[in-house]
């Protein structure tokens, strides 16, 4: 069901539109005005919303292969799948490293990058970012061997880590592991094989991921320890200079929040991930 401020965004557009035919062509600020305004027509016009995520971060969204069917599924991905559809579009999904994911928004080859992504103030000075819509907490993923080894975060001052490049958990490891070895890496799938052989002891990402890597790998584990970093809040990105686009799709985000969809999605793909796992 479309809502009222979806209809309301639409009619200003509209309007926006109409005053801009009859502006002074020469005016280059009302020309980005305009440009930022037709966001949503263009991709209503085209019938198709396009994202960029990373698809290795479950449950938020990863690949998922059954029956011979290679899918990319996840809360993120159901999200996007429900902004798609209130704007009554076809959602086509771009998987690609990481640190790729707001090069490929700020130069237009993406309409939205929804892959658990925080909106911190170096990202935002790139691209706009929706209400954060989900907060989750950071662990460390170790072999098993190394349990009683890797017991507070002191123990862990000579480990070897690997993370995601260009994240806050990157970030966070090389402030407070200055000194330590680290694999900063495009995708998570690299970080695993290097626990799992030797050439890292540890890995820094958040607990639900983590809680789904440990799952599939009998010799690892989330670590008995409390890591002091920042809470993961996730964000949806938008384009800069889309003021119109980033409240619409702020809008239906809201919406699904308070009808409490988003606690759902991420259930039903906390879900998916504990069945993937029991059938393989």
């Amino acid at each position: 069901m479309k809502k009222t401020w979806l209809k309301g965004v639409m009619g200003l557009m509209s309007m926006a539109a109409l005053a801009a035919c009859g502006a002074n062509e020469g005016a280059s600020s009302d020309s980005s005005a305009n440009t930022s305004k037709d966001k949503l027509a263009q991709i209503q016009d085209k019938g198709e919303l396009v994202i960029a995520t990373t698809a290795d971060y479950p449950p938020y969204e990863w690949h998922l292969v059954k029956n011979g069917k290679d899918e990319i599924v996840g809360f993120d991905i159901d999200i996007a799948n429900e902004i798609a559809t209130e704007l009554g579009v076809e959602l086509i999904v771009k998987d690609m490293d990481f640190d790729g994911l707001i090069p490929a928004l700020s130069t237009g080859k993406v309409d939205l990058v929804i892959a658990g992504m925080n909106p911190t103030a170096e990202r935002a000075e790139s691209v706009d970012f929706t209400d954060i819509y989900v907060t989750t907490e950071d662990v460390v993923l170790i072999r098993k061997e190394d349990g009683e080894k890797y017991t507070s975060p002191e123990s862990l001052d000579d480990a070897k880590w690997a993370t995601q490049k260009s994240t806050i958990q990157e970030d966070f490891l090389k402030e407070a592991y200055a000194d330590n070895y680290l694999q900063s890496v495009g995708k998570w799938g690299t970080a695993i094989l290097s626990l799992n052989t030797g050439k890292v002891d540890a890995i820094l990402m958040v607990e639900t991921v983590a809680n789904q890597y440990a799952k599939e790998n009998d010799n690892l584990m989330v670590a008995n320890l409390d890591i002091a970093s920042e809470a993961n809040e996730a964000a949806i990105a938008v384009q800069k200079g889309n003021e119109a686009f980033l409240t619409t799709v702020n809008g239906i985000l809201n919406d699904l929040q308070e009808a409490g969809k988003v606690d759902e999605l991420i259930l039903k793909n906390v879900q998916l991930m504990e069945e993937n796992s029991s059938e393989e």
